[in-house]
C-alpha cells in the first residue's frame, strides 16, 4: 500500500513474506508471535529524506487490524469512526500510526518509525526514531487499505 499526502511526503508499505519462527519449549497453543509478517517500507518527507527497511514488523493478526483501522480512519463518506488522537500499536514497536484529524474528506495521520525501521542519520548511519505526518484523502486512503487487506498472506 502506499500512502500519498499532498505535501510530496509518502510511505509505502508492502508485505514480502510471512515468516514462521521455531519456538523451543513453547507449549501448543501459546505461539502467538510465532508468525510474523516481513515488511519491506519505504518512506519520502519533504526535506528529502528517503529510506527503507526490511522487518518483521507485524503478526498477520496485526496486519489484518491495520487494514480494519485505517478504514475506519477513513470513514466512507462521513466522519471518522475511531476517534481523533487515537493511535494503533503493534507487538513490534518499529511502526506506530496516530489519527491525529480529519476535515472534510481529508485525513491527518502520523507514522512513526523506530529501531530499525528508522531513518539514518547521515553523520553515523545511526537509526534516529521520529515520525512524520501525512495529509490523505478519504478515497485515497481507502484505496491504500484495500491495497494493504488483499496483499495480506491467507
Amino acid at each position: 500500500m502506499r500512502l500519498e499526502s499532498r505535501d510530496g511526503t509518502w510511505f509505502d508499505l508492502r508485505v514480502l513474506r510471512r515468516q514462521r519462527l521455531e519456538l523451543r519449549g513453547a507449549r501448543p497453543g501459546n505461539d502467538w508471535c510465532a508468525d510474523w509478517l516481513v515488511l519491506r517500507g519505504e518512506a519520502c518527507v519533504p526535506d528529502g529524506r528517503r529510506w527503507a527497511f526490511v522487518e518483521p514488523c507485524l503478526t498477520p493478526w496485526e496486519g489484518q487490524r491495520l487494514g480494519e483501522w485505517l478504514r475506519a480512519v477513513a470513514g466512507r463518506g462521513g466522519e471518522p469512526v475511531v476517534p481523533r488522537g487515537s493511535g494503533l500499536l503493534f507487538a513490534e514497536p518499529l511502526l506506530s500510526l496516530a489519527f491525529d484529524d480529519a476535515r472534510a474528506d481529508r485525513r491527518l495521520l502520523r507514522v512513526h518509525l523506530t529501531g530499525a525501521a528508522a531513518w539514518p542519520d547521515p553523520a553515523d548511519g545511526r537509526p534516529r526514531g521520529g515520525g512524520f505526518a501525512l495529509d490523505l484523502t478519504e478515497a485515497g486512503l481507502l484505496r491504500a487499505a484495500d491495497a494493504w487487506s488483499a496483499a495480506l498472506p491467507g
